[in-house]
């Protein structure tokens, strides 16, 4: 059975989420928009109260029989209709476009916080965020139109109420009483009714956020599954997912149809009250038939502005939702860019900037401080030479590279290692976005001087030269991940390593998917640049192009000794 989840709406999380669009350097624009949006309300409501007016004379003509005045009026309508037309057609405009404004900026505002300072790998393992992509795309462009929507409507509502009571008192006073006490009374029993649907519609957006994440999850590993025949595991996840969510959606289905019971009601009546009260003053001839017309129209106006909460209570439910979930989010992104108040971390890591590699006492634990992978390990790596970490499966090896990286800091020592940016860090699965070939070999660089004939001779070293006359060159746009095979995408890595030129190589099982002759290749290539290169792998072919090898036991000890001597004791061990 689906739960629920709490939302935990407040004005503080709205605030965290809407504030910094308004204070930034587009804040001149979004007010300007505003401006001109909030001119066009008011003069769509001074349209509709003058529009009531004329309608009221137009009906009390047409139950005189005066022929004259029934005509100049009816003219004179249709020439205000004319008239409010592009006012309210520009009004609906800048709404939009308001929106537009606050989505693409809030959007990227996100976006940059999100890769900032490598947030987007640490909320990986924050299992409170999930569906980062969800809440930076479609949660942001929900609660942008939800807002200026919202607000405008609470606005619109507001001078309508106000400018129609000043009417509805000047033709009944009780029908004034009788609008304002029935708003009440219906706004009162629509929350009470609808309490839970706020707590819905949070687990209603996760669980079909997580449905949409099964289903395209199937295409990142298409072939892993058909080699698995996994896909009746597969179809059983997603169907899974899908009852989930059905059964989410049921539940807000029957509150809604318990929510439709009252308020069909309500509204039906809505049509009678106006002609219910004013009929006994036609009926004494203290009040003309365009009065009751005209009372009608400020009767519905009052009506519709007061009980606003009722008309748009799902979306209101939905918006708190969204607040919730999009809030959540940004909290989590402002935590990673600040250490948090008052706790200081007793363990850390240090990572400092140097001309060489050299660890000091370095303690490497698994981010929650949970298992202690390596302990007090010291080695300097020779500029110009190669280190080469083995251990068995889940010693840590891997784990190292993170901390050298800068990526996992739990743990004690100090890490000295030269910038980042004279560094390049190759994994296994080497990250090939959609992009033009040039672009791939190019990354993580955004732009590159490398002239195309730089380019196709370093695929040719790497026998990739096939490349440019299979996908149209080095300027057509392709999903290098679907069209390349792991061997392919290995190389293509060494390639970015060569066009490069760092001065630090880490790799991470980057030749595990090539031969031993494409593998001896592409150290031969690294050995050339006099490139300092420090590798994993479990490959005793690797051996041959490091000098030093260290071994990691996997209970925190751990060996160095010279590739020569892999198979020797250790002479230099600890732990």
């Amino acid at each position: 059975m689906a739960t629920s989840v709490a939302p935990s709406f407040s004005l503080k999380r709205l605030m965290s989420i809407g504030k910094p669009f308004w204070v930034s350097p587009m804040k001149y624009h979004a007010f300007g928009l505003l401006t001109a949006m909030l001119v066009l309300l008011v003069a769509v409501n001074a349209a509709n109260v003058y529009t009531s007016h004329i309608a009221g004379r137009f009906m009390t003509a047409l139950q005189a029989r005066n022929v004259s005045d029934f005509y100049w009026y009816l003219v004179y309508y249709c020439s205000i209709i004319l008239l409010a037309t592009p006012i309210v057609v520009y009004y609906q405009f800048l709404r939009t476009k308001l929106s537009l404004v606050w989505r693409r900026w809030l959007t990227q505002h996100l976006v940059s916080k999100y890769f900032a300072n490598r947030a987007y790998y640490r909320l990986a393992s924050n299992e409170s965020i999930d569906n980062p992509d969800e809440r930076m795309t479609q949660d942001v462009e929900t609660f942008c139109n939800c807002a200026v929507g919202l607000f405008i409507s609470l606005l619109d509502a507001s001078i309508a109420v106000v400018s129609f009571t000043m009417v509805l008192l000047t033709i009944s006073g009780p029908l004034t009483a009788v609008v304002l006490g029935y708003s009440l009374v219906g706004s009162l029993l629509t929350v009470w009714i609808g309490s839970k649907l706020v707590g819905y519609n949070c687990s209603r957006i996760k669980a079909e956020a997580d449905l949409r994440y099964a289903i395209a999850d199937v295409r990142r590993d298409v072939e892993s599954i058909a080699f698995y025949s996994g896909e009746k595991r597969v179809k059983l996840h997603i169907l899974k997912a899908l009852v989930e969510s059905i059964r989410n959606l049921e539940q807000i289905m029957i509150l809604n149809r318990n929510l439709g019971f009252f308020t069909t009601s309500y509204n039906w009546l809505v049509g009678l009250i106006p002609a219910a009260v004013t009929a006994p003053f036609y009926f004494s001839g203290a009040m003309d038939f365009g009065d009751i017309t005209q009372a009608g129209m400020a009767f519905g106006q009052i009506f519709g502005g007061l009980t606003l909460f009722i008309s748009q209570f799902n979306g209101i439910a939905s918006f708190a939702a969204n607040i919730d979930r999009l809030g959540t989010f940004v909290d989590a992104l402002d935590k990673e860019a600040k250490p948090a108040a008052g706790k200081t971390r007793t363990r850390k890591v240090d990572v400092v900037d140097s001309d060489g590699l050299q660890l000091t006492d370095v303690t490497v634990l698994t981010p929650k401080s949970d298992r202690v992978l390596v302990t007090g390990l010291n080695f300097e790596l020779t500029p110009g030479t190669g280190l080469l970490i083995m251990g068995p499966s889940g010693s840590g090896k891997s784990s190292l590279l993170r901390a050298i990286a800068g990526l996992w800091s739990a743990g004690d020592g100090t890490i000295a290692r030269p910038p980042l940016k004279e560094c390049m860090f190759l994994p296994q699965k080497p990250h090939i976005a959609q992009s033009t070939l040039r672009d791939a070999l190019s990354y993580p660089k955004a732009r590159t001087n490398t002239t195309d004939a730089q380019l196709l001779a370093t695929l040719k070293l790497l026998t990739l030269d096939h490349l440019p006359l299979m996908y149209g060159g080095l300027d057509t746009q392709q999903q290098w991940r679907d069209n390349l095979s792991p061997g392919e995408q290995q190389r293509l890595s060494f390639a970015r390593v060569l066009l490069a030129r760092p001065r630090y190589v880490f790799l991470d099982e980057s030749t595990s998917a090539l031969d031993e002759k494409n593998e001896r290749l592409l150290y031969t290539l690294l050995a050339s640049t006099g490139t300092t290169v420090l590798s994993v792998g479990h490959r005793s072919t690797l051996l041959e192009h490091h000098q030093q090898v260290l071994m990691l036991a996997g209970d925190g000890g751990w060996s160095i000794r010279s590739t020569k001597e892999v198979d020797a004791p250790a002479s230099d061990t600890n732990g």
